[in-house]
């Protein structure tokens, strides 16, 4: 019975000596060291707080005091969580970051090609948790050449290194080149049958001016980001524009699109 004491009181102190240095207690936080690491995990200082021990997951630290620039309790805005590949602990990326992008417009090839390239990219600023903003350009090889000047905004859902995330994007397509399209001015069938015509019905043949038109594309899809401030991106969704054109006599056409995109990206913090 005392052998069977003896163990269980052994025991007990182990566990706690386990969770615990000689001199004190952990504390859970963040730790924010100066060269822009951040791990989250439980710290304990030294007795002369000259040295600071950290403990994440299975990995454990030794810092001089010099080394910290602070410790907090609440968690920073923008991290990514830790990588079991990586003995890292958090990155912290920057809030301003680049997203460019190349896809499809798939749909009925009846209004225009069946899928017509898509390029672009914008620069995004982070202002709020997850939440971010941006303006971009592109090309788009539709009937005619476009520039979509476009704003957007953009969700993560997680501020893991991989997340799904959300998008919005809205803007204006400026043509980049002369109309393709082209409209006939037939005579009505009153006006000819009132004359005297030698000959089949005239047909007048005219090219169209391309004006632009403004567009809207919600889409979802998925982050992966790197610990070197690179990611890849891919998202689907639906994309309307309308197109406008005018011709002589007043004469006004417009083209509404409404195409699937599929797009992959590249983001660099």
């Amino acid at each position: 019975m005392y052998k069977l004491l003896t163990f269980v009181f052994a025991l007990l102190f182990a566990m706690v000596s386990h969770g615990q240095a000689p001199y004190g207690v952990y504390e859970r936080g963040y730790i924010h060291l100066k060269d822009g690491v951040v791990i989250k995990g439980r710290y304990l200082y030294s007795n002369d707080l000259e040295k600071l021990r950290v403990v994440s997951g299975r990995n454990t630290w030794i810092f001089n005091t010099s080394e910290v620039e602070l410790v907090t309790s609440q968690r920073p805005a923008r991290q990514y969580a830790p990588d079991p590949e990586f003995n890292e602990g958090f990155i912290q990326p920057s809030r301003w970051f680049s997203l460019s992008e190349i896809g499809v417009l798939a749909g009925n090839p009846d209004n225009s090609q069946s899928a017509p390239l898509s390029v672009g990219t914008s620069l995004n600023y982070t202002f709020w948790n997850n939440l971010s903003a941006g303006a971009g350009v592109g090309v788009e090889f539709l009937k005619e050449t476009y520039l979509p000047l476009s704003a957007n905004l953009l969700y993560r859902l997680r501020d893991t290194r991989f997340s799904p995330y959300a998008v919005l994007q809205a803007g204006y397509q400026v043509p980049a080149e002369n109309s393709r399209t082209l409209y006939y001015n037939i005579v009505p069938e009153s006006v000819y049958s009132s004359v005297i015509w030698p000959g089949p019905m005239p047909i007048n043949q005219s090219a169209l001016k391309a004006k632009g038109g403004f567009l809207l594309n919600p889409a979802v899809g998925f982050i992966s980001q790197s610990r070197t401030g690179y990611g890849f991106t891919f998202a689907v969704g639906y994309r309307f524009h309308r197109l406008r054109y005018s011709g002589d006599n007043e004469y006004n056409l417009d083209v509404d699109f409404n195409r699937l995109s599929v797009k992959f990206g590249l983001i660099i913090n």
